[in-house]
């Protein structure tokens, strides 16, 4: 399960980096539920300075921030698109 604290959960929502999958699982936009979790301890432990940046693990890392950024993009793009397509009656 992801865990992050309530103002760090709001600022991932409201830049789309944030979703559920299938089995109702809070994760990063574009991962799995693994990959989520994986993503969030390397995060923390590189924020730590205490990642292992030898054994393959940032290689790892930019794949999944790639795959990540890469869906956030296109769901920010799809939101983007909509607003154009139908603006608002005032």
């Amino acid at each position: 399960m992801l865990e992050f604290q309530p103002g760090a959960r709001a600022y991932l929502t409201e830049i789309r980096a944030l979703s559920t999958d299938k089995d109702d699982n809070e994760v990063f936009v574009g991962l799995t539920i693994t990959e989520s979790l994986w993503y969030q301890n390397y995060l923390e432990a590189s924020f730590s300075g205490t990642a292992n940046r030898h054994d393959g693990s940032e290689e790892k890392y930019l794949a999944l921030q790639d795959k990540h950024e890469e869906a956030r993009r296109t769901i920010l793009a799809a939101e983007s698109l909509m607003r154009t397509q139908s603006p608002s009656i005032q």
